[in-house]
């Protein structure tokens, strides 16, 4: 029997959607009358989200490898800190999904059999190992035969992503080598998850330069 829960663990998260994530759950979490006691409590939790947003701001604007060190180690101390109170809130919602819901942080979907698959839950893209190269990981979807991915370094005048009409596809959620790019370029990237039943709705669109 599927009893509703979140996430206890956002490491997977790419930097710019644990951000959002962690303002999203400070601010639900706020004046929350189904939380009156929150482990940790919300100003330390506030201060931990306000220092890895600020750092992580700044790691975005210089690039530099002082502030990226701090931005990393914010994160570390974020991610502790986010798994705590997820824990308290599963702990106190006692399986209520509207509880759960109400914290902003991510529920747990139920499980699904004999249907398309569900949208992953993250997409991560890094620099590959050599020039006009890059390395896309994709959270595991389970019922999933392959995984389809388009790639774009293009948008049009309302600022939209032209993907085109090419998927590539992979049976590999790690790893997979995306070549034959420019150098020093940033490229977009969304996946969907396939399996006997349909297809799944595409991911949002994470980005990645080359070297």
């Amino acid at each position: 029997m599927y009893t509703p829960r979140i996430y206890t663990s956002y490491t997977p998260l790419g930097d710019a959607p644990l951000a959002t994530l962690a303002g999203k759950t400070l601010t639900d979490m706020t004046v929350n009358g189904n939380f009156p006691d929150p482990v940790p409590t919300l100003e330390d939790y506030g201060n931990h989200v306000n220092d890895y947003r600020t750092k992580h701001e700044a790691a975005a604007e210089t690039g530099g490898r002082f502030a990226t060190t701090a931005k990393d180690i914010a994160r570390l101390a974020l991610l502790q800190q986010m798994k705590r109170l997820a824990s308290y809130v599963n702990f106190t919602a006692d399986g209520d999904a509207n509880k759960l819901v109400s914290s902003g942080f991510m529920l747990v979907p139920p499980p699904k059999s004999n249907t398309a698959p569900e949208i992953p839950l993250w997409v991560r893209v890094r620099r590959g190992p050599q020039k006009g190269q890059l390395v896309l990981d994709i959270a595991k979807v389970r019922h999933t035969w392959q995984y389809g991915y388009q790639v774009s370094n293009q948008r049009d005048e309302q600022g939209e992503i032209i993907w085109g009409d090419t998927i590539h596809a992979t049976t590999r959620s790690k790893s997979n080598i995306i070549a034959g790019l420019q150098s020093v370029v940033t490229y977009w990237v969304r996946v969907r998850a396939m399996n006997g039943y349909g297809t799944g709705d595409w991911s949002e669109p994470v980005s990645g330069s080359t070297e």
